[in-house]
C-alpha cells in the first residue's frame, strides 16, 4: 500500500497536531509493514526530528497559504504521486481529491465554542472540516467523546469514524535529580512549582487558573510558584492584562515554547500539573505529565475524564474557588499525590503510539479495501 502523509503541522517547534502527527508517521515507518509513506507539506523543508528516509521523497512546491496549498497546488502533485490512500492529520483535505482518503479531526470546538477561535477559521476552515469529512473514506478521532461529537454535529455514519487514543513519546518518564536540576537551573525554577503546558489561548481557561493559583500563593497558603509553558495562540490581551494587575512577580513563570527534551524534566520537577481546559478531543499534555509521574489536576471536560480515567484530581472549569480547592487539594494531601501518581504511570503506560500506529494502519486497510469494493461495483455495472 501506497499511503500519502499530511506533515503540514509538523515544525521546529511541534505542539498538540503537530506532535499527533509526528509521532504517528515515525510509529508507522518504524512498524514492520510493507506500507510505504510519502509525507506531504508545504513547508519546502522536512522538520529535523523526522527521520532521515522522508527525504527520498520530492516535497510540492511551497505555498505560504497552507489552505491554498491544499486545495489548489496538492491535488496535482496527487495526481503524479498516485497513492492508493492519504491520510490527512489536520482536520482539512482537499475537497478534489484524486484518491480516497482518511481524515484525523481531532475537536469539534470550531462547532461547540466558535467564540473561542478566530474568525479566519469560522469563516474558511469550518465549511470545508465539515465537507471533508462526508467526503473521507474514513475519519479518525482521538477519543470516545470527540467520536459522539463528530458523530452528532458532521452528521455521519458511526461506524466510519475510528478512536485511536494518543500516547506519551518514549521519553517522557520520571526523570532523575540530576535532569530535574539541570532544567530547572536553565529555566531559573528555584523555588517549587506547578506545572501547566500548552498553547495560550482562551479554550485552555488560563485566567481562571491564574486567579485560582494567585488566591492560594498570595495568602501564604502554597509556596509553589505557578509555570505556564506554551506559545502565544491567539486572544491573549485580556489574561497579560489580569496578570500584570495582580503583580504576582516572578512568582508566575511564562517560559513560553519548551523544546522537547526538557519537557520530560520540567513535568518530573513539579509537584503538580494542572490542566482545567474547558474543551478538549485528547489532551496529550495530560498524559505525557502522568508518565513523568506528575501528581494531575483536570477540568470536569469529557475528553480529559475519559483519558485520564481514575488517575487525576478534577475540577469545575468555571469556578475559581472550585480550581483553588482542588489545587490545595492536591498539594496538601499526600496519599492523594502517591495515589495519583501511581495511577497516572499506569495509565500512561496502558497508551502507547506503537498501538495507535497499528489501529490506523487497520483504517487504511478498511478504507482502501472499501475503495476497492466500490470501483469493482461500478466496473461491474458499467460491463453489464
Amino acid at each position: 500500500m501506497r499511503v500519502a502523509f499530511d506533515i503540514t503541522a509538523i515544525d521546529e517547534r511541534p505542539s498538540g497536531v503537530g506532535n499527533y502527527a509526528l509521532e504517528l508517521f515515525v510509529h508507522l515507518l518504524a512498524a514492520r509493514n510493507t506500507h510505504e509513506y510519502l509525507p506531504l507539506s508545504n513547508r519546502g523543508s522536512y522538520p529535523a526530528r523526522l527521520p532521515v528516509a522522508c527525504t527520498d521523497y520530492r516535497l510540492p512546491p511551497r505555498v505560504p497559504s497552507r489552505m491554498l496549498w491544499m486545495q489548489c497546488v496538492l491535488p496535482l502533485h496527487l495526481r503524479q504521486l498516485q497513492p492508493q490512500l492519504c491520510h490527512y492529520t489536520n482536520s482539512i483535505g482537499p475537497l478534489m481529491s484524486p484518491c480516497p482518503y482518511v481524515l484525523t479531526i481531532h475537536d469539534m470546538t470550531l462547532s461547540l465554542l466558535p467564540h473561542l477561535h478566530p474568525w479566519r477559521k469560522q469563516l474558511f476552515v469550518r465549511p470545508i472540516v465539515a465537507l471533508a469529512a462526508r467526503r473521507a473514506a474514513r475519519v479518525i478521532t482521538v477519543s470516545e467523546h470527540a467520536r459522539r461529537d463528530i458523530v452528532r454535529l458532521l452528521h455521519l455514519q458511526p461506524e466510519r469514524v475510528s478512536v485511536t487514543y494518543e500516547a506519551a513519546a518514549p521519553e517522557f518518564r520520571p526523570m532523575a535529580t540530576t535532569e530535574i536540576q539541570r532544567v530547572r537551573t536553565a529555566y531559573g525554577l528555584n523555588e517549587p512549582y506547578i506545572l501547566y503546558v500548552g498553547t495560550i489561548e482562551p479554550r485552555k481557561n488560563l485566567l481562571r487558573l491564574i486567579r485560582a493559583w494567585h488566591s492560594l500563593y498570595r495568602r501564604g497558603h502554597i509556596a509553589q510558584q505557578l509555570v505556564i509553558v506554551g506559545a502565544r495562540g491567539w486572544h491573549n490581551s485580556t489574561l497579560y492584562r489580569e496578570v500584570a494587575a495582580l503583580d504576582p512577580g516572578a512568582a508566575l513563570r511564562f517560559t513560553d515554547y519548551v523544546p522537547q527534551h526538557d519537557l520530560p524534566a520540567l513535568y518530573s520537577g513539579a509537584d503538580a500539573f494542572v490542566f482545567p481546559s474547558l474543551y478538549e478531543g485528547f489532551g496529550l499534555p495530560v498524559i505525557e505529565a502522568m508518565a513523568c509521574g506528575t501528581p494531575t489536576l483536570i477540568s470536569h471536560a469529557a475528553a480529559l475524564v475519559e483519558v485520564a480515567d481514575d488517575a487525576a484530581l478534577r475540577c469545575d472549569a468555571y469556578d475559581v474557588e472550585a480550581i483553588a480547592a482542588a489545587l490545595d487539594q492536591l498539594l496538601c494531601d499526600h496519599a492523594l499525590r502517591d495515589a495519583l501518581r501511581q495511577r497516572g504511570l499506569q495509565r500512561a503506560a496502558d497508551l502507547s503510539w506503537a498501538r495507535t500506529a497499528e489501529q490506523t494502519a487497520q483504517v487504511y486497510a478498511e478504507a482502501i479495501g472499501e475503495a476497492v469494493d466500490t470501483r469493482q461495483v461500478a466496473g461491474d455495472t458499467v460491463a453489464r
